[in-house]
């Protein structure tokens, strides 16, 4: 009887945090946790349930997010088998493009399966009229910003390729102005932005990931050097893994040779 009563309470655990990352679950049912229309300028608060499912205390930190969210715990420190709640805290600033946002979170931790747990937030930013906001500046320098600084590519098939966008927005009161960007084996850069950035004003990053004689978990780093001061230089990150097509797929035959 205590043997049924725990499957059926883990049964509901796993229903309750169905994505998995490492040993931590997360109360979503995808990376991508959709939270509809958001107006610039607006605030949003965001609360995701969180449980440890290893054998150890895992200890959360705030992460590497967008520089759009902040990320508190009701509990820091979370021992084994106990959940908290994380509060995403996502600033809808006017410099971020209208339409469909993907919205880089980065929970950062000690787990010894996987420290940083990467998810997004999918924003459709819409205009309030309500509201007239200034221009805002984060700094009086060049300020290279993006709104995420990786990527999850998932699951692929070796061969495939996959490419992305980063977008980023020049938040100082002067030029910014990109003098190199390079990319690691495995990864050609599409486009980067070859002219003056001035204030105010955004561009992309484009990325295209090969995967040719690649198998098992991938990285891809994509490093640009900027005037700006304050991070001079910027590492964008791809991430997946690539799987080998089983030979009964790429041979519909192979069973019957």
């Amino acid at each position: 009887m205590a043997a049924s009563l725990c499957s059926q309470t883990d049964s509901l655990l796993y229903k309750s945090f169905p994505v998995k990352i490492g040993n931590l679950g997360f109360s979503m049912d995808s990376l991508e946790l959709v939270i509809g229309d958001v107006s610039q300028g607006g605030t949003v608060i965001q609360e995701i349930a969180m449980h440890n499912f290893g054998e150890s205390a895992i200890l959360l930190k705030a992460g590497q997010s967008s520089p759009f969210v902040s990320v508190t715990y009701k509990t820091n420190n979370l021992a084994p088998g106990q959940s908290t709640i994380a509060m995403v805290n996502f600033e809808a600033i006017k410099e971020l493009p209208l339409g469909i946002n993907h919205i880089e979170v980065v929970v950062d931790t000690d787990d010894e399966l996987n420290a940083s747990k990467f998810f997004y937030l999918v924003a459709n930013l819409v205009e309030d009229s309500t509201q007239f906001l200034d221009y805002v500046t984060l700094d009086t320098v060049p300020r290279m910003i993006f709104d995420h600084y990786n990527y999850d590519f998932g699951h692929l098939h070796r061969g495939k390729k996959v490419q992305h966008t980063f977008l980023f927005t020049n938040l100082g009161d002067k030029d910014l102005v990109v003098s190199e960007v390079h990319a690691s084996n495995g990864c050609k850069i599409l486009k980067y932005p070859e002219q003056i950035v001035g204030p105010g004003e955004g561009g992309s990053v484009v990325v295209k990931v090969k995967t040719k004689g690649a198998v098992g978990i991938q990285h891809r780093t994509i490093t640009i050097y900027s005037n700006d001061p304050v991070t001079p230089v910027i590492i964008l990150g791809m991430h997946g893994m690539i799987r080998i097509k089983p030979p009964g797929t790429e041979n519909p035959r192979f069973c019957d040779d």
